[in-house]
């Protein structure tokens, strides 16, 4: 880095002041910049950065977030991408936190909402990929840059939609749980979310059906793993925890069938569920329910 800036350096130098005012480091990184060669546009901009008579002013620090925000762009993928992208965002928060005459305002929230959607959009391929902690992380520095940008933003479906994808993911670990697993904790997991859905918006069809899916299969699993040479005491203790799964299960299944009667799913589920509990009356009429749907199908 220090060689390629020897030319540069030795130019400003023997130039007369009053030219060299107008090649100082801030103007050099935006000629490169606009050269698009923003390696040397990185070097000059951190040069000026560092420096005291150029660090203290707002232009400084925008045009140093358009460069490592025009890097992060080009190599948006590596972990060098990902540090573009951080410093990007603390020089945009700079420039809005000494830019007092708000000249560049504008151009650092249009640039910070391009960069909180990229958040967004790694946080929902974290999950994807199974990176829960890394997509969780994501998606908090999302919220909190968005919430500069745009202090009114109700976040209530951002949320919603998160949740639900997060606890989609973690739902396929569960069913495909190898005995290493704790699905204690990864239940507590799933369950959670789905209850965060339901607080933010209890008639959320999707959060009441899964969650209601989550409780009976798990009775369910109880059932088909049953050990019935363990003890009375011990069967009858399995018994009633099986049940106690059916009995949470029934009232997400009812909203379920309540926002939405003509789902084939949820009437399934009512039928399992009530037969599960021993309601062969009403495992029967949610049965025929069923039946009528698909025949006038």
């Amino acid at each position: 880095m220090k060689r390629l800036l020897v030319p540069i350096l030795v130019l400003l130098l023997t130039i007369p002041i009053g030219l060299r005012a107008q090649l100082d480091p801030v103007s050099l990184a935006l000629r490169a910049y606009q050269s698009k060669d923003y390696t040397k546009a990185q070097e000059l901009i951190d040069i000026a950065v560092e420096d005291d008579k150029f660090n203290s002013t707002a232009r400084t620090w925008c045009f140093r977030g358009y460069i490592y925000k025009d890097m992060y762009k080009l190599d948006r993928k590596s972990p060098d991408g990902q540090e573009q992208r951080a410093i990007a965002i603390q020089s945009f928060k700079k420039t809005m936190e000494i830019d007092t005459e708000a000249e560049f305002k504008n151009d650092c929230v249009q640039s910070l909402k391009f960069l909180a959607s990229t958040l967004f959009n790694d946080a929902a391929t974290s999950l994807d990929m199974s990176d829960f902690d890394v997509a969780q992380a994501y998606y908090d520095e999302y919220k909190s840059l968005t919430q500069i940008t745009n202090p009114e933003m109700d976040f209530t479906g951002r949320d919603v939609e998160f949740s639900l994808y997060k606890a989609s993911r973690l739902s396929i670990l569960y069913e495909k749980a190898d005995p290493t697993t704790n699905l204690d904790a990864l239940g507590v997991q799933i369950i959670e979310l789905y209850e965060k859905v339901i607080a933010l918006d209890s008639n959320n069809v999707s959060a009441n059906y899964n969650l209601a899916i989550h409780y009976y299969n798990q009775g369910v699993n109880m059932i088909d793993n049953m050990d019935y040479e363990l003890p009375f005491e011990e069967l009858f203790a399995v018994q009633e925890r099986v049940m106690e799964l059916f009995t949470k299960a029934l009232p997400y299944m009812l909203k379920a069938y309540e926002l939405d009667p003509t789902r084939k799913a949820t009437l399934q589920g009512l039928s399992g569920i009530y037969f599960g509990l021993n309601d062969i009356e009403k495992s029967e009429y949610y049965q025929k329910l069923l039946d009528e749907l698909e025949s006038n199908q």
